[in-house]
């Protein structure tokens, strides 16, 4: 199959979720997250998303960052189609995009080399972990040069079991995630 009816595929199993089957299997994403990072004390500047659609909800994730005052950021689509990474202080601060995704509305940018943490959302993850988006590259261009950065951060993607293939797509400029956390394991790669 190839990496756009995957894609395809795949965006048509999450949008067929029910809203009950979206908020319990988040739940469990999000407590092995934590249970998985808590640890981690030295994660100063995490990145996150807001979830959209039916992709993992991250809402205990983002406020148990905000009680352990962690530096919290989302990225936040730029004209070209750059993806830059703002500061969240609070959910006052954010605004809906040109896609409907919610971004930060504060002026403070981090560079992408600066973040400790990255959690991303996915449509799908390969064999060798690397990440399949919606198809328009904005992690992959905002992100490309974190694999080669002296302290790469620790990049985790969030998605549920069905979006782990066990198939081969990875190109050489798609991001590879660390982690995939599901509703159901931990993989590594």
């Amino acid at each position: 199959m190839t990496k756009k009816n995957i894609r395809k595929s795949l965006k048509h199993q999450l949008s067929m979720m029910s809203e009950r089957e979206v908020i319990e299997k988040s739940a469990a994403i999000q407590m092995n997250l934590i249970n998985l990072i808590a640890p981690l004390k030295e994660n100063e500047n995490i990145l996150i998303y807001k979830s959209f659609a039916n992709e993992v909800m991250v809402n205990e994730i983002e406020s148990m960052l905000f009680i352990e005052n962690k530096n919290i950021f989302l990225p936040k689509i730029m004209p070209g189609n750059n993806l830059v990474f703002n500061r969240l202080r609070s959910n006052d601060q954010v605004k809906h995009n040109k896609y409907n995704i919610i971004e930060s509305t504060d002026k403070e940018e981090i560079s992408p080399h600066l973040l400790d943490l990255i959690i991303l959302p996915l449509v799908g993850v390969d064999n060798n972990g690397y990440r399949l988006g919606y198809g328009g590259g904005y992690y992959d261009r905002g992100l490309h040069n974190t694999n080669k950065s002296p302290n790469k951060p620790l990049i985790i993607g969030l998605g549920y079991e069905f979006q782990n293939i066990d198939q081969d797509f990875g190109e050489p400029h798609d991001i590879k995630i660390d982690i995939l956390i599901t509703e159901n394991k931990t993989l590594r790669f």
